[in-house]
């Protein structure tokens, strides 16, 4: 650990796509002389020439293997960065605590629920910690709403419903080897919105309802799994859940509209409703009237929280991280909602293209689902519920 006059030795693994933002983060960190960044592994140096020179004339020694990286360096690295593909994670995650490095790992924390206990476990022996990279979990927004909420101003919480529309073109699920799969090289992905693009307003949803504290994971009683785009995955999910206290749970999320539907998430109580919207607001309101709101950073806020907010947890083990035990539910909640489920392929007639520059560039949508999506976000049912009807006439 840093002591108290030491700025804090991070690595990094991965510099490009995702990692440029971890990157980022990093360096407005070290310009601020909170830390300093002193080895990173860069598999693609040549594309990242003027990076690799960067890093290097601040003392960072480069490497081209992560493995390499924590042999030589095992011991001097307080905080390890890991933005990479989802079913890098584990490994990598475990290698860094191995190290003696805390580390910072991006969303989700694993690809299965076996995963995640040894890197429980493994974090547990080593005495370091992971914090994971739900952003919005360390947002003061968000904060606020789940402190509120526990305070009890809406009393008894009965639901809570996420619905979240960003469209993606043919090119998302080209960007690299594991967008769109279910498993890589053997390794299970279980990429989809879920757990990915969404994943952060599931686990948002999860935290709001409790999943913080010791429970049974969530009942699933419903779960629509379709994919109009060609990949093994799914790119649009309605799932139906209910907690062991009764909460009921409703998570809608799609890339295959047109139209974007920026994610938010209604808690119903008792005595009231609350609601988070991205980018936005949180705010609460009692059945006797009284509303109280809060703003909610944008992305880049909330990022720049969870990375302050990671640093103060190498000096204080109170700073609210989102731990591997928090980030785990959300993981057995993908793996049990893949378990066992059909992933339905969108018949070709219900499905219309649009896009310019290039097929790369085209996004689907599924006729019909931006009515149902919202129809069954409102009522808490099923997209067929909802009206939508995949049916081929032929």
């Amino acid at each position: 650990m840093p002591d108290n006059l030491q700025p804090a030795r991070i690595a990094i693994i991965g510099v490009s796509g995702y990692g440029s933002i971890h990157l980022q983060l990093a360096r407005e960190s070290r310009e601020r002389g909170e830390i300093r960044i002193t080895a990173a592994t860069i598999i693609n140096a040549p594309e990242e020439a003027a990076t690799v020179a960067e890093l290097r004339g601040h003392g960072c020694e480069i490497f081209t293997d992560y493995r390499e990286m924590f042999r030589q360096h095992a011991g001097r690295i307080d905080l390890c960065l890991i933005p990479t593909g989802i079913h890098w994670h584990a490994r990598m995650t475990i290698a860094a605590l191995e190290a003696g490095a805390n580390v910072l790992v991006e969303k989700p924390l694993a690809s299965s629920l076996a995963e995640v206990d040894e890197i429980r476990r493994v974090e547990q022996r080593t005495g370091r910690f992971v914090a994971v990279g739900f952003q919005d979990l360390y947002e003061p927004g968000t904060r606020w709403l789940k402190e509120e909420l526990e305070r009890g101003v809406i009393g008894d919480i009965w639901s809570v419903r996420f619905l979240g529309v960003w469209p993606r073109p043919r090119r998302y699920f080209t960007r690299n080897n594991w967008a769109g799969r279910l498993q890589v090289d053997g390794v299970p992905v279980m990429d989809s919105p879920l757990n990915n693009a969404f994943a952060h307003f599931v686990m948002l949803s999860l935290f709001f309802v409790g999943a913080d504290t010791p429970a049974i994971a969530p009942t699933i009683e419903g779960v629509e799994l379709l994919r109009a785009h060609h990949i093994e995955s799914f790119d649009t999910a309605v799932v139906r859940l209910r907690t062991a206290r009764g909460v009921k749970l409703w998570f809608g999320a799609s890339h295959a509209c047109r139209e974007t539907v920026e994610p938010e998430i209604v808690i119903t109580g008792r005595h009231g409703e609350a609601c988070w919207r991205y980018e936005s607001e949180a705010w609460w309101r009692a059945t006797n009237g009284d509303t109280t709101r809060h703003t909610v950073l944008d992305i880049t806020g909330a990022r720049r929280a969870m990375f302050r907010i990671t640093l103060q947890r190498l000096r204080d083990p109170a700073a609210p991280i989102c731990t591997s035990e928090l980030a785990g539910r959300h993981t057995a909640l993908i793996e049990s909602i893949h378990r066992g489920a059909h992933i339905g392929t969108v018949p070709a007639e219900k499905i219309s293209w649009s896009g310019v520059n290039g097929e790369g560039m085209q996004v689907p949508e599924i006729k019909g689902m931006a009515e149902a999506l919202r129809r069954s976000y409102v009522t808490e049912q099923s997209l067929a519920a909802g009206g939508l009807n995949l049916t081929t006439t032929s």
